[in-house]
C-alpha cells in the first residue's frame, strides 16, 4: 500500500455544507483519512503541501446528455453570443466542419433558443436553405427536445405534406401544410434527427474517449447519460469501449422507455449491464416538455393562455414502474411543470421502495413545484430523488419571462425550498440542452444558485438563493445520494475514490458575482493526476 498525505489546505469534503478538514490521505486510489493537520493516523509514504489552496471533491453531473456533449465537437454552437439573429445562425453554420464537403455530409448545430435571436422566431426550413440546398442541416433546440432543419433533410426523412403528425408533437407547416423545417418534441424531432447523427461505433468510442479532458478541466468525477439506447448504437457498450482509451470517470446511464404500456415492451437490464463504473442505473420517462417552449404540463396557463402538454399516460408510468421494479433499477421522470407532477404523484400513489439506499424514483428538472406536493412526497412510502437546473432561467430568462406567468415565475427552481425538503437533491445542468456557450460549467450553476441572477442582470426569485457550501454539497455530497454506492464518490471521506480537485482560488472568499472565474488546477481521479492547468 501506498499512502500520500495532502496537508496545509482548505478542504471542502462535501459531507456538509459547512464541513472543512486541513488535511487527507490517499491510499491506493482511495481516501483513507480525513480531519486535521496533527491528527493524521499514519505516517504517509509521501506529502503534499497544499499552502493553503482549496480542494473540493469531484463533482457529480447528476443529470446531463455525456454523450452528446462529446459528440458537438463537430456541431456549430448557435448559441449567444456568437449566434445574435437568424444571419449570423447561417454565418455560423457556413463555418462547420462538414460544410461544403458533398451531399452525403450533414452539417449539424446545437443550442439555439429563438427568443435569443433578434427576429424573435424560429428559424424554418427557407432560412436553413441558405446555407445549403444539397447538403442536409439539422439543428437541436436548447431544449434538446425540438429542432429545425432544412429542405433536403425533410426529402431525405421522407417527411411531406401528407406525413401525419406522430402522438407526441408535430411537424410545423406553411399554410398548405407543407412542412416548414420546424421540429415539435421528441418523436417529430426524431424523425430527422435519427439520420443527422446516425452513428458510427469506432467514431463514437473514440469522441467519448476525448471527451474525458473535458470533465476533467470541469472537475467532475461522476457524469451521466439521461437518453442512453440500446440501438442503434448501444450506449452502454460505447462508453465502455472508451475506457481503455482514456474515458476515466464514473457514468450511470438511463435508458430511454421504449416499451410504450407494456411492461416487457423492452428487453430486461442484466446483472452485468448494471454492474461496474460504467453502468445501466435506471429507466427514463418524459412527462412533459420545456418551459422555454411552453410544453411544459402547468397548472397556471403561460401568458398565452395554453398549459403545456402530457407526454405520458398513467398506463405507461405503471408499465415502466413494472419495468424497474423487475429489474431493480431506479425510474427517472422528466417533469418541468407542476400539473405534471400532480400526474405522477396520483399514478404513484400505493407504490413503496423497491430499491433500498437509493431513491427508487428520480424526478429530473423540478421546476415548478407547490408545498402540498412536497408534502405528499414527503409522506410516500417511495423515496424520491431530484434534479433542478438553475441554469436554465440563468441562460434563458427571456424565454421564461415571456412564457411564465407572475405566480409561476415567481416560484421556479426553488433550490432553498427543495434543499430543505429532499435529501437525494442535485444542481445540474442538463448540458446541453440549454442556450449557454458553456452550459456544463460547475461555476456558472453554483453562482446562479448562490445570486440567483440572470446572466443579463435580471434577478431569479431571489429568496431561493442558497449559501456556495449548499450549493456545491448539490453537486457533491448530495448529489451522491441519487446513485447506488456500490462506488462512492462526492465526498472527501474515508472509504471514498479519492476524487478531488485543488483549485485556482478560494471559492468561498471570492465576491458571489465572480464565482463563475472558479477553475480547476489540478484534478485528481482515484488519487490520480488527470488534469493540470497550463495556462
Amino acid at each position: 500500500m501506498t499512502t500520500t498525505l495532502y496537508r496545509n489546505g482548505k478542504v471542502f469534503t462535501g459531507t456538509g455544507p459547512d464541513h472543512f478538514a486541513s488535511a487527507f490521505e490517499v491510499t491506493d486510489g482511495v481516501f483513507s483519512w480525513v480531519g486535521e493537520e496533527g491528527d493524521a493516523p499514519y505516517k504517509a509514504d509521501a506529502e503534499v503541501d497544499l499552502s493553503g489552496a482549496s480542494v473540493i471533491p469531484g463533482l457529480i453531473e447528476a443529470h446531463e446528455h455525456a454523450l452528446i456533449v462529446a459528440g458537438i465537437a463537430n456541431s456549430t454552437a448557435c448559441t449567444i453570443p456568437a449566434v445574435t439573429d437568424i444571419p449570423s445562425m447561417i454565418e455560423a453554420l457556413r463555418k462547420n466542419p462538414s460544410y461544403g464537403k458533398g451531399p452525403d455530409r450533414w452539417i449539424t448545430g446545437w443550442g439555439y433558443d429563438e427568443t435569443k435571436l433578434a427576429e424573435h422566431r424560429t428559424p424554418t426550413r427557407h432560412d436553413l436553405d441558405l446555407v445549403s440546398t444539397s447538403q442536409p442541416i439539422y439543428i437541436i433546440r436548447s431544449d434538446c427536445h425540438s429542432g429545425i432543419c432544412n429542405t433536403k433533410a425533410l426529402e431525405l426523412a421522407g417527411v411531406t405534406r401528407d406525413t401525419p403528425d406522430p402522438a407526441v408533437g408535430a411537424f410545423g407547416r406553411e399554410a398548405d401544410g407543407t412542412p416548414n423545417g420546424i421540429l415539435f418534441e421528441l418523436e417529430a424531432n426524431a424523425r430527422v434527427r435519427s439520420l443527422a447523427e446516425k452513428p458510427d461505433f469506432e467514431s463514437v468510442v473514440k469522441v467519448i474517449a476525448g471527451s474525458a479532458r473535458h470533465f476533467h478541466e470541469r472537475g467532475y468525477s461522476v457524469v451521466t447519460e439521461m437518453m442512453a439506447r440500446r440501438s442503434p448504437l448501444n450506449t452502454l457498450e460505447a462508453f465502455r469501449a472508451a475506457e481503455p482509451l482514456g474515458f476515466d470517470l464514473q457514468a450511470a446511464l438511463y435508458l430511454v422507455w421504449e416499451g410504450g404500456e407494456d411492461e416487457r415492451g423492452m428487453a430486461d437490464i442484466t446483472e452485468e449491464e448494471k454492474a461496474g463504473r460504467i453502468r445501466i442505473a435506471g429507466v427514463k420517462l418524459f412527462a412533459d416538455g420545456s418551459v422555454s417552449g411552453r410544453t411544459a404540463w402547468v397548472n397556471e396557463p403561460y401568458q398565452d393562455g395554453t398549459t403545456g402538454l402530457s407526454t405520458l399516460t398513467p398506463a405507461a408510468i405503471l408499465a415502466a414502474v413494472s419495468f424497474a421494479k423487475r429489474n431493480g433499477v431506479q425510474l427517472a421522470i422528466h417533469v418541468m411543470g407542476d400539473h405534471a407532477i400532480d400526474q405522477i404523484l396520483e399514478v404513484l400513489e400505493g407504490e413503496t421502495d423497491w430499491l433500498q439506499g437509493v431513491p427508487s424514483v428520480r424526478l429530473e428538472h423540478v421546476t415548478l413545484i407547490t408545498p402540498e406536493q412536497l408534502e405528499r412526497i414527503r409522506k410516500s412510502r417511495l423515496t424520491f430523488g431530484m434534479t433542478t437546473q438553475v441554469i436554465f432561467p440563468f441562460a434563458e430568462i427571456e424565454s421564461y419571462e415571456a412564457s411564465l406567468s407572475p405566480g409561476p415565475f415567481k416560484r421556479m427552481y426553488p433550490v432553498k425550498t427543495l434543499e430543505k425538503s429532499v435529501e437525494a437533491l442535485a444542481l445540474s445542468s442538463d448540458s446541453p440542452a440549454t442556450t449557454w456557450m458553456d452550459p456544463d460549467d460547475p461555476a456558472v450553476s453554483l453562482e446562479a444558485a448562490v445570486r440567483r441572477v440572470a446572466y443579463n442582470g435580471h434577478p431569479i426569485n431571489r429568496e431561493e438563493g442558497v449559501s456556495l457550501g449548499t450549493a456545491l454539497s448539490l453537486y457533491t455530497g448530495r448529489a451522491a445520494k441519487l446513485f447506488a454506492k456500490e462506488s462512492p464518490a462526492g465526498v472527501i471521506a474515508p472509504g471514498a475514490e479519492a476524487d478531488f480537485s485543488i483549485l485556482e482560488a478560494d471559492p468561498f472568499t471570492m465576491p458571489e458575482d465572480r464565482i463563475h472565474e472558479m477553475r480547476v488546477r489540478r484534478g485528481f481521479l482515484r488519487g490520480a493526476e488527470v488534469f493540470r492547468r497550463e495556462d
